[in-house]
């Protein structure tokens, strides 16, 4: 079980990958890493699992377990 604290910072980390794979894939300037880009996806895709597969406990207070 997580608390919704912990539940937000998954989402804000798959929040910091999807803005990263965006800002390399649309660079203003020269060609964008595909291999980078794949990776990104494919961890994206990854925090988006754990993120479905997560039990959140509504009881836990803020800052503890």
């Amino acid at each position: 079980m997580h608390s919704v604290e912990q539940f937000y910072q998954k989402i804000d980390v798959l929040h910091s990958r999807a803005l990263e794979l965006h800002r390399e894939r649309y660079k203003t300037a020269g060609s964008y890493d595909k291999n980078k880009c794949q990776s990104l996806i494919d961890d994206i895709k990854y925090l988006a699992y754990l993120v479905k597969a997560t039990e959140v406990d509504l009881e836990i207070d803020f800052g503890k377990k």
